[in-house]
């Protein structure tokens, strides 16, 4: 039925107005002036009480009609209508900005007409206080292997927007990068792939969309930037799937995406810590991998959060190069039959063990000092993780009082993690400057990665 149907105009007999309440069904008539607004009503009730005095019906409707009526805006929400239903009505007009009726509301109104959707997802980066280089496949496919590590409130930031058609765009504005592709068929024959378009190329989406990246962190940052990336994408997908991807899932997704697909060498943890997210002791063997959070008291958490710094020591590094170059070195070790690197790396599981204890326990002096001996082990199996001006931050951060630090991720840049004690705080971003370093403020993050729909107004371009 459309509000025409329903409507008079207030000169016309009253006769016309009967017709028009019995054609409609609803036994009323809207009655409306020349341009269309709106002026009152006619129902059975307003009939009779004019029949009861007069028997012309061939007078104006304007003469019985009720201007005491109630209408609503043209984009009143369903809750102001139900209440007014709620006091006895049976249709309510919709009036636009002229008072013009665009629509006669009833106690049978349907829900509004699905609205097309995007997907946003955001992934949190990960701090690995120890156990890296265990999660390496060809070290834990013979040894005990695991990760200390959390994730911290700075997120890869996905927006996923179906097209109507089979296209396919990629705004990456950390690096600039724009890719346009006709299809999906194009992308998977693409010789030549960023991380995204990889993901892509993995998950096999149907249709075209849209998708726009950013990072609250910076590209070599060491913090598994890269897999945050991987994350969040795969996570953007999932959200408009009908059967959902676990977070398993969509961690060995977004391995398979980075590590296999596009070649960057690395281990397990990253994908892992970002798609889970919290505080984690992670697990890795041949037959399975497990992620355990770790729940720590109220004070300990806040106190941990107090006493880690964060320094960004302005040099970028290229992960994939620095694992590569890890790999080869274990591969010769390998070769001439030695196990010196292993043995290091065992002693690094066995402290990620201890540091755990510590944690849960709340002994953090001992947790803080912990991370010293982490920095050294990864250097001791690992050499190309520092430089001489990377030692020399560490050193003039430890002099002005931190505890222990260690530098995150593959190492040779990015960012420091130190344990600094309030008191000492000062005088430790006084040497942190003097280095021409800076600090990075942060928060723990207890999520993983995180996806979530939002109305759109329409489809691409």
């Amino acid at each position: 039925m459309t509000p025409e149907t329903l409507c008079v105009h207030k000169d016309r007999p009253i006769r016309e107005a009967i017709a028009c309440m019995e054609s409609g069904g609803l036994q009323i008539a809207f009655v409306v002036d020349a341009e269309g607004r709106l002026e009152g009503v006619v129902t059975n009730g307003d009939l009779r009480r004019y029949f009861l005095k007069h028997h012309d019906s061939d007078r104006p409707v304007s003469a019985c009609m009720n201007r005491a009526f109630h209408a609503v805006e043209a984009d009143a929400p369903r809750e102001k209508l139900l209440k007014i239903f709620d006091l006895g009505y049976h249709a309510i007009p919709a009036l636009d900005a002229q008072g013009r009726i665009r629509e006669i509301h009833t106690r049978a109104m349907s829900a509004r007409a699905e609205s097309p959707v995007l997907a946003r997802a955001r992934a949190p980066v990960r701090m690995s206080f120890c156990g890296g280089g265990s999660d390496l496949t060809q070290f834990f496919i013979d040894h005990a292997a695991a990760v200390l590590s959390c994730t911290v409130a700075l997120y890869a930031h996905v927006t996923l927007i179906p097209r109507a058609d089979a296209r396919i765009r990629i705004f990456s504005q950390d690096i600039d990068r724009e890719e346009d592709y006709p299809s999906l068929a194009a992308l998977q024959a693409a010789p030549e792939k960023g991380l995204v378009a990889t993901v892509i190329a993995v998950l096999a989406p149907t249709g075209g969309f849209d998708l726009y990246l950013r990072s609250d962190f910076p590209v070599g940052s060491g913090l598994g930037g890269s897999s945050a990336v991987a994350t969040a994408t795969v996570a953007a997908f999932n959200e408009l799937r009908q059967d959902r991807w676990n977070t398993y899932d969509i961690a060995e997704l977004a391995f398979q995406a980075e590590r296999l697909c596009l070649g960057v060498a690395g281990g397990w943890q990253d994908q892992y810590a970002s798609a889970f997210g919290g505080l984690n002791l992670i697990e890795f063997e041949h037959a399975g991998n497990r992620v355990h959070p770790i729940r720590l008291e109220e004070h300990t958490k806040n106190e941990l959060e107090t006493c880690l710094m964060l320094v960004n020591t302005g040099m970028t590094h290229d992960s994939n190069r620095l694992h590569e170059v890890l790999r080869e070195e274990w591969q010769a070790e390998s070769a001439a039959g030695e196990s010196a690197q292993t043995a290091l790396v065992q002693q690094n599981v066995a402290l990620c063990r201890r540091m755990h204890h510590d944690l849960i326990r709340g002994e953090l002096i001992a947790f803080g000092r912990a991370l010293q001996e982490t920095w050294r082990l990864k250097k001791a199996f690992f050499p190309a993780a520092s430089t001489p001006q990377l030692d020399r931050i560490h050193d003039a951060v430890l002099a002005a009082g931190a505890l222990g630090g260690k530098l995150l991720g593959a190492g040779a840049g990015g960012f420091f993690l130190f344990y600094v004690e309030p008191q000492h705080r000062r005088a430790v971003i006084r040497a942190v400057e003097a280095q021409g370093c800076v600090t990075t403020d942060f928060r723990f993050e207890p999520q993983g990665v995180t996806s979530w729909r939002s109305k759109i107004s329409g489809l691409p371009a």
